[in-house]
């Protein structure tokens, strides 16, 4: 069972290890995690550590946690490997939903079967809104969810 999951993972915070858990415990060991590109990530945020850093802190993270490295790839592109591979599962966040809704309706253009969405919730910081990345790098929060 082929799962897939993406993002930028600038930085690695509770909300992103929470997905990366979940597609853990849906695949096991075949999970192919994307990592944006340095150039799709910095147009969203001005700056982001390189992608070989950011690729390397989601394989010690789940090699520490779950004693495997995962299959990860630099992904340039919303849709990453989902419209060549034909994955079981593609797990989301909230935030990204409507970006899987999207690459449903392409793979069914494509004439290939839909990935099933598993949308996990957002993990909360200590004021009861969503741990982000864009919070974490305008100090609000630390990558725990603690106020700053």
């Amino acid at each position: 069972m082929k799962v897939a999951l993406g993002g930028t993972f600038e930085p690695l915070h509770e909300g992103h290890k929470k997905l990366i858990d979940v597609a853990v415990r849906l695949g096991g060991r075949s999970i192919m995690i994307g990592v944006t590109s340095d150039e799709m990530a910095r147009r969203r945020f001005r700056s982001v550590l390189p992608f070989e850093i950011r690729a390397e802190n989601v394989r010690w993270y789940i090699k520490r946690r779950y004693g495997f490295e995962p299959e990860i790839v630099k992904i340039c592109d919303p849709y990453g490997k989902t419209l060549e591979i034909d994955f079981e599962y593609l797990v989301v966040s909230p935030e990204t939903y409507e970006v899987a809704l999207k690459i449903n309706e392409k793979r069914k253009e494509l004439g290939k079967k839909p990935i099933k969405i598993v949308k996990v919730d957002f993990v909360l910081a200590e004021d009861g809104k969503p741990i982000s990345s864009t919070r974490i790098k305008n100090g609000e929060i630390d990558r725990y969810g603690r106020l700053i």
